[in-house]
């Protein structure tokens, strides 16, 4: 089972005819869908890279910005934690000096 392609002269001659196999005309139609596939598929593709281009660059300028407020804020920030540790270190003191408060005022106390 198959076709026939029948070549057919502008001028006298002969008809020559081509007996084409049946899975030679399925495979130029596979071949052909898929060139249809790939051709609409290309644009779409080049939409879609277009698409996260733009997004990337929009990220990139909020991660700019947000850096540049970084570097507003991280000496604030550096200087809180430095204050934290000398408020830690006070209430360490103040906590020594409670308890040996306390543990004089209950050796006056023994002796009156």
């Amino acid at each position: 089972m198959g076709y026939t392609f029948m070549l057919v002269p502008n001028s006298t001659g002969t008809t020559r005819s081509i007996n084409i196999p049946f899975f030679l005309v399925i495979l130029f139609i596979f071949l052909f869908m898929a060139n249809i596939y790939f051709l609409v598929r290309y644009p779409l593709r080049l939409t879609e890279i277009d698409d996260l281009d733009r997004t990337v660059f929009q990220l990139n300028d909020v991660i700019t910005r947000n850096d540049n407020d970084l570097k507003v804020i991280d000496p604030s920030i550096k200087k809180t934690e430095e204050l934290e540790k000398e408020v830690q270190e006070h209430s360490d003191i103040s906590k020594q000096i409670d308890a040996l408060y306390k543990s004089i005022k209950e050796k006056k106390a023994g002796r009156i």
